[in-house]
């Protein structure tokens, strides 16, 4: 049996055909479609079938020979958009069986085993979401209850231009942020950055449309230049971060039992510091827990929730072999 997973968050999406062997057969994804305007599920529907496309392609099959879909994907978080997003995936791919997680659940699959186990995933990316599992197969996501102010390398971006424009203002200190957001953007001073970003620098230009995303790796590069904001400002985030798997542990009644908590998404690439004062928030709130790392990409994530399936009783270790010798011809291990 051919199988398709998908990953897809708010920004990209990931498509991986494979057999049940553990073979790669296809992999494709949307970093060239064209963003068009349109409603946010079709749209959706549209990046998953542009990536799919390719992956077929790249596997030298037709979609028919596709039987099965697992699909890790965002926009899945109220109980009426999973079957929602199912039948839109039917639609789009015309393959009838198929299942959809929440995007954070591929990346938890990506880290850890889950099939009676009691795990958790922080997930960090555009935005963000925190996920608790227990062995017992119960699951408490926070979806749209994640705060604003916690949203991933978002809500760091909108940190760092709110930082230097409180130093500029004298509303705050003195940050190393100021010299890197402005080499980065190529303003030559604070003043025509937000300028452009209020009004326009002229009377025909029109305000800055911001992704606040891409600027989140100036968080990493101010701590390592010693910034005590940018410093201050991740021990506060990871300490916010740890509250809803401490908070979430609770709702499950497994805060006495030894869980591992899987760090996935773009964000903790940009240094170990996140990972070290994560580390040592969760274990100072919750001593039983283990952070670890998301080994494979979200995408292989999901295809491992479509093998749990097929190996219930444990994926085995051929197949396993077979997958990870895959993952590591494609670069499918996270970096």
């Amino acid at each position: 049996m051919l199988m398709l997973s998908i990953d897809q968050g708010g920004t990209k999406t990931d498509v991986l055909i494979a057999d049940d062997k553990g073979h790669i057969l296809g992999y494709g994804n949307d970093r060239d479609w064209i963003p068009v305007t349109g409603e946010r599920r079709g749209l959706r529907m549209i990046r998953i079938r542009h990536a799919t496309d390719i992956a077929i392609r790249d596997a030298g099959i037709s979609l028919a020979e596709v039987g099965y879909v697992s699909a890790s994907c965002c926009g899945a978080d109220w109980d009426f958009e999973y079957e929602v997003g199912r039948k839109n995936i039917r639609n789009t791919l015309g393959i009838k069986d198929v299942e959809l997680y929440n995007d954070c659940i591929g990346a938890l699959r990506g880290g850890t085993e889950m099939l009676g186990r009691d795990c958790a995933v922080l997930c960090l990316g555009t935005g963000a979401n925190c996920a608790i599992f227990n062995r017992e197969g119960q699951m408490h996501t926070y979806h749209y209850y994640m705060k604003q102010i916690h949203q991933g390398a978002g809500a760091i971006g909108r940190f760092i231009f709110q930082a230097v424009f409180d130093a500029e203002a004298g509303l705050g200190e003195k940050t190393a942020l100021t010299g890197l957001l402005l080499e980065e953007s190529g303003y030559s001073s604070v003043d025509e950055l937000f300028m452009h970003i209020t009004t326009g620098r002229t009377e025909d230009e029109g305000p800055l449309q911001l992704e606040h995303k891409d600027y989140c790796p100036l968080l990493f590069r101010a701590i390592e230049q010693g910034d005590k904001l940018a410093t201050d400002y991740l021990n506060w985030l990871c300490k916010e971060l740890v509250a809803y798997v401490a908070i979430g542990v609770e709702k499950l009644s497994i805060d006495d039992r030894a869980l591992n908590v899987v760090l996935s998404g773009g964000v903790p690439k940009g240094g170990n510091i996140m990972y070290e004062r994560l580390h040592d928030y969760l274990k100072e709130r919750l001593p039983n827990t283990h952070l670890v790392e998301a080994r494979l990409e979200p995408v292989v994530g999901a295809m491992l929730l479509g093998y749990d399936k097929v190996y219930p009783n444990g994926i085995t270790d051929d197949v396993m072999k077979r997958l990870e010798k895959c993952c590591t011809d494609r670069g499918l291990f996270r970096k």
